[in-house]
């Protein structure tokens, strides 16, 4: 690396604080910025850091108030973020003390903020001389009161309205790592074939116990060192999201809409459950729907895709209607965020009633399109009840000819009075609501 490169802790910096201050998305910033590091060894660092800078945003911010007496000032965020790095790197990395001080302090320097290098080392020196002497993994642990703190509070409250008997669990999950889960492509090799590809080529994995084409690994691995991938053998996915596919239970020659496709991972899926369907793929962000092209052509597959509002059909519908319809809604991601962590940094309180009517506009429009005796499958990452089952039960309620086809011979997820929802962390899935609903033939 050249001495006018970045270093991993710049970069971090840098990410975190478009994400903290600028309210951008981690995933979309730390893919532009990773670029920036020569060797894989940085970019895993730099990964790591903005990751566990998100995750636990607000327990590190709770630990700093019992440090400073005097808040730091809002041009000044900066220094905070630096702050928290290093207090991220001394409870929760394998960094010496030492380092993470020095380095914190260095990093002053990138951000013209030199004055503040005393009060930097103080804060961060004071936090060691603090924590027990590491004599296990545990203090890399939250502990049961930070489960419920690592939240904004709006967040945690509506968790304790809408999951009492659930809450603590459903916390503590959305805190931990997610783990990397493959989805098999059972048209072309069996789960026990293709985990015996994995084991030849030293990949540790094991079967999903519900999802019957879910494999979770051990470990993490790049998606490059997997077998057959670059021709779509298996897909990377949630064991919650490949259900979407399943319950839709496509027939050959059906005609299909992905209302949200973007980025495609269940339009690959409905694509490879059954023959010959015709597959509409719609978003109307063009350049995510790019995302579902590179994820089709992986695995040389085809759909029509259309980069148009599902919510003004005018502009799109060609007047011919769909057996089949996914609508995997926008939705507050309330049940990923221990995938992406910055979500409990950028997602507001108010945002969840303007994601309730954008729901409630793409169900109307998108159920005039449904064959009768056709299924729409409702489904999001999101576990509040006023975006799942309150938002369907209105919805059912407002139109005679809408049934819903109950989900009982399942494994997965919990019984609701419309559809059924899982919760992060059970059966290691993500938390993912669905509800499948039939027009009845007239």
């Amino acid at each position: 690396m050249n001495s006018f490169s970045p270093t991993s802790r710049q970069v971090a910096l840098d990410v975190c604080y478009q994400v903290a201050v600028r309210g951008l998305s981690l995933t979309e910033v730390l893919d532009q910025q990773l670029n920036k590091l020569e060797s894989e060894r940085d970019r895993s660092f730099c990964s790591e850091l903005c990751f566990g800078f998100s995750r636990y945003y607000f327990v590190l911010l709770e630990s700093l108030k019992k440090l400073v007496k005097k808040p730091l000032k809002s041009r000044d965020k900066d220094v905070q973020i630096i702050i928290l790095l290093g207090l991220y790197q001394i409870r929760f990395m394998r960094v010496e003390n030492h380092a993470a001080v020095n380095e914190s302090v260095k990093l002053l320097q990138r951000r013209k903020k030199v004055w503040a290098k005393g009060l930097v080392n103080a804060v961060l020196r004071s936090y060691i001389r603090a924590l027990p002497e590491k004599t296990s993994e545990t203090e890399q642990l939250l502990t049961f009161e930070e489960n419920y703190l690592a939240y904004p509070e709006w967040i945690t409250q509506k968790v304790k309205k809408d999951w009492s008997e659930h809450s603590a669990k459903v916390l503590q999950a959305g805190n931990q790592r997610a783990p990397m889960v493959l989805r098999v492509d059972l048209q072309k090799i069996s789960r026990s074939g293709y985990l015996k590809q994995l084991a030849e080529s030293s990949i540790d994995a094991r079967e999903h116990p519900i999802v019957e084409q879910a494999i979770i690994l051990k470990s993490p691995v790049a998606v490059e060192s997997l077998p057959g991938f670059s021709k779509g053998l298996v897909s990377v996915q949630d064991a919650a999201a490949q259900l979407a596919a399943v319950l839709l239970d496509c027939e050959p020659g059906m005609k299909v809409l992905d209302a949200c496709a973007a980025p495609g991972g269940k339009t690959l899926h409905i694509l490879q459950s059954a023959l010959s369907l015709q597959v509409t793929a719609l978003d109307k962000d063009e350049g995510r729907l790019q995302r579902v092209t590179e994820n089709l052509q992986r695995a040389s597959v085809s759909a029509e895709l259309c980069c148009a509002d599902a919510a003004q059909p005018d502009s799109w519908f060609d007047g011919k209607l769909f057996d089949r319809i996914l609508l995997d809604a926008p939705c507050s991601a309330s049940g990923i965020i221990r995938r992406h962590p910055d979500i409990r940094l950028l997602r507001q309180a108010d945002d969840v009633n303007g994601l309730v009517d954008q729901q409630k506009r793409l169900l109307t429009a998108m159920w005039p399109l449904l064959e009768p005796g056709g299924r729409l499958l409702y489904s999001t990452c999101s576990i509040f009840k006023d975006e799942n089952e309150d938002q369907i039960k209105h919805f059912i309620s407002d139109h005679d000819n809408c049934v819903e086809l109950p989900l009982k011979s399942v494994q997965w997820g919990l019984s609701r009075p419309v559809g059924r929802q899982i919760l992060p962390g059970f059966f290691e899935m993500d938390g993912f609501y669905y509800a499948c609903l039939e027009k009845k033939a007239t």
